[in-house]
């Protein structure tokens, strides 16, 4: 493998950014707390938007874009795209191969002081990956990583520090936009640490970074949280803006079909019992946001799992399904939760503001708590994995979820759902491999109603003792 090189002066590219801005059900109604919901935009209960209606949307994943692929749609009068970045000065990785751009960060697991790194993969349209041979340095025990709308940026987040790292896509041409974002104001040894970059669907600008904990270097809390919002300008400077919603260890931050509406697992509140040090959320643990605004607005509270007092979905789920319909697909795996491993089917109706749960399923023998989740576009399909050797593919219908087929990747981090052709309905799997070379693989794979449909899986081998550990695709 081969270190990044700082390239000479290059001549701008005209980049267009696009971005897609765009039930049957059972008796049993999930309680809503009204008393929470934002006043000023559900005045009116028929003013609340009715996710079903959306048409023609995929789902969202962390990095992707809900609807039409980027390429189709058509020109506007935006301005130039990052038209104020240059790349002097800058570390950058040039003529990358064409295809879907893949960052990998990656950990070395014989130097826990070593720097992780960001390794540059290319997936072609035939489902081949390419290997660049090239990484970034960047910096210690990175965690979430995300493109924005249009792909043409991208962050990574330090557990460790707080830092957040900006990439520029210029081109073919990827550099290091800026290091060491931080959330302004900090007080001396403070730190925020976030957990998921998540791009905004409207605004190829913005992103939505998750977890929000703030702790001191002396003391660790995972008892508070948010969801910020990072802001870039054209030349590529990041800002985190300080308001933010406030909730109890937020995860799973998933942006709904039309792109204006999103939802996370959480708590409304923090519960603490005497005499104890373990604390608990509270019953509200999904939460309805708008993000048509900078800051995201929490306008309703959901009860899930309906047990008062106990933990809800803990941090260790990654994501939440969502259909091109807007109904989801959420997994409680919070180890101290009584029903861990249970698979809800929820449908949210905007004319009453209504949650409600349309199946549940549950089979820890064969699947165990799932940490991802997708959906097909069109509902009737799901796949579920975890980290412990176990996932499977899940029948969907209206009031019921089956099991069709035990799936098996090793160690799975993370799994993504892709968008726009050839990969309609297919997911990108990330997997370590417990061998005695200690390779990483990735795995294409087509969503079919009888499973998984291997496309192609290819084993990605990286330089000294560094395994994959997360990525985010383009």
């Amino acid at each position: 493998m081969k270190r990044v090189l700082v390239p000479t002066v290059f001549a701008l590219l005209l980049i267009a950014g696009c971005s897609s801005s765009d039930s049957n059900a059972t008796d049993e109604e999930i309680v809503n707390d009204t008393a929470t919901a934002d006043a000023d935009a559900f005045d009116d209960p028929t003013d609340q938007p009715d996710l079903s209606e959306v048409e023609g949307s995929d789902d969202l994943t962390d990095d992707t874009l809900i609807g039409e692929d980027a390429d189709e749609m058509p020109d506007t009068d935006e301005p130039e795209f990052l038209s104020g970045f240059d790349t002097t000065g800058k570390t950058c990785l040039t003529d990358i191969p064409e295809g879907r751009i893949i960052l990998a960060t990656a950990k070395d697991y014989t130097d826990s002081e070593a720097p992780w790194r960001v390794y540059v993969l290319v997936l072609k349209d035939d489902g081949t990956l390419i290997d660049t041979g090239s990484y970034f340095d960047t910096d210690k025990t990175l965690e979430g990583i995300g493109f924005n709308a249009n792909g043409r940026l991208a962050a990574v987040s330090s557990w460790d520090t707080g830092f957040v790292t900006l990439f520029a896509l210029v081109g073919r041409t990827l550099c290091i936009a800026e290091t060491g974002i931080v959330l302004p104001n900090l007080a001396e040894n403070e730190r925020v640490i976030f957990d998921q970059i998540t791009a905004d669907p409207a605004d190829p600008y913005r992103f939505y970074l998750t977890y929000g904990n703030p702790i001191t270097t002396d003391q660790y809390s995972n008892y508070s949280g948010g969801i910020y919002t990072m802001t870039v300008d054209d030349t590529g400077h990041a800002t985190i803006l300080t308001d933010h919603p406030a909730m109890h260890v937020p995860t799973a931050f998933t942006p709904l079909p039309g792109g204006t509406l999103a939802v996370a697992l959480g708590g409304k509140e923090f519960i603490l019992d005497e005499g104890s040090s373990l604390g608990t959320a509270g019953p509200d643990d999904l939460a309805l946001l708008s993000i048509s605004t900078n800051t995201p607005e929490v306008l309703q509270w959901f009860d899930v799992w309906g047990t008062p007092g106990a933990n809800g979905s803990g941090p260790s789920v990654k994501n939440i399904g969502v259909d091109g319909g807007g109904n989801l697909l959420i997994a409680n795996s919070s180890e101290y939760a009584e029903d861990t491993g249970v698979i809800k089917l929820l449908s949210y109706d905007g004319g009453t503001g209504t949650m409600t749960t349309q199946a549940e399923f549950l089979d820890a023998t064969n699947l165990d708590s799932p940490d991802y989740l997708v959906l097909n576009n069109a509902g009737d399909t799901a796949v579920v994995m975890n980290g412990y050797f176990k996932g499977a593919t899940l029948g969907i219908t209206a009031d019921a979820i089956t099991y069709v087929k035990k799936e098996t990747h090793d160690l799975t981090q993370p799994m993504i759902k892709l968008h726009g052709a050839p990969f309609v309905d297919h997911v990108l799997i990330s997997s370590f491999h417990s061998s005695n070379d200690e390779s990483g693989s990735i795995t294409i794979a087509e969503i079919t109603a009888e499973g998984l449909v291997e496309v192609s899986s290819t084993q990605v081998p990286l330089s000294d003792s560094y395994m994959l550990d997360n990525l985010t695709v383009q």
